[in-house]
């Protein structure tokens, strides 16, 4: 009997910290209400220009400014794929920009990013990048669904990002999705197994190859980190800290660099103890 009455209150409090997880639309619209807003005409340029503005940011690993220009586009041009890509992908960026203990706020971006890859989508955004980025956002969303729904929020991720690779089998941000996938299900917490159904098969050597994949596409502190979290479920620990020396060695060169350098260094901080 305590061990029954032990599993109840797991599942209990497993499915209030779900539950508590879900982003309301509203929630969404408030959020972008807060952090951007359409500029005046007058202050407006040129779109394809201030579009190539922001992926030279983010190349230069300007990720607030990257955002702040993404996300004023995104407001003016609301039916243009190409605006809503970019704050798709500036909002991404904010998930890693923001404190980790700050879930709330990291939810609200993972979720408009979600948003604004599937307005992408509506609006005619047809190519590997505009899937690979859908899938990513399934994917950093799938916490986000009510409890039955996520082993179909799973499924989804890995067949959009299956179909970027159709397209574009190099493509680090699909291929990285692919791993994480993976990675999570493979590393599910017995509760979470216990009341999902209808999973999409995984494994951890699935999960390793494409994060290797995605590695040798872009060699960024995130694919490497990616990398790092599945030789470490793999208990492959020395290789872990092989990658994540590797990342912390080289020089930032890609989006997010900068900012994931503290996560990496507390990871291979834990692997060294």
């Amino acid at each position: 009997m305590p061990k029954l009455r032990l599993l109840v209150l797991s599942l209990a409090l497993f499915v209030t910290a779900c539950a508590s997880s879900r982003v309301h639309p509203d929630e969404i619209r408030d959020w972008r209400a807060r952090e951007s807003s359409a500029r005046p005409e007058a202050q407006r340029g040129v779109v394809a220009a201030e579009l190539q503005e922001v992926e030279r940011l983010r190349a230069a690993d300007e990720l607030a400014s990257a955002r702040k220009l993404a996300l004023a586009l995104a407001a003016e041009r609301p039916d243009d794929p190409t605006t809503q890509l970019a704050a798709s992908r500036a909002e991404s960026d904010q998930v890693f920009l923001l404190p980790e203990d700050d879930k709330r706020s990291r939810n609200l971006a993972a979720a408009s990013s979600h948003e604004f890859a599937l307005a992408a989508w509506r609006y005619g955004g047809r190519s590997a990048a505009y899937d690979a980025q859908l899938a990513w956002t399934f994917g950093t969303t799938t916490h986000l669904q009510p409890m039955g729904d996520r082993a179909k929020h799973a499924r989804q991720t890995l067949e959009v990002a299956e179909r970027a690779l159709a397209a574009e089998p190099e493509n680090a941000t699909a291929l990285a999705t692919v791993a994480v996938v993976h990675l999570r299900l493979e590393t599910l917490p017995w509760i979470a197994n216990l009341m999902a159904s209808g999973l999409p098969d995984s494994s951890l050597a699935k999960a390793e190859e494409h994060a290797r994949k995605a590695v040798k596409s872009v060699p960024s502190r995130e694919n490497r980190q990616i990398l790092a979290k599945v030789l470490v479920a793999a208990d492959r620990k020395a290789e872990a800290r092989a990658e994540l020396e590797a990342a912390l060695a080289a020089n930032p060169a890609h989006p997010r660099d900068h900012a994931l350098e503290p996560q990496l260094r507390a990871l291979l901080a834990e692997l060294r103890d």
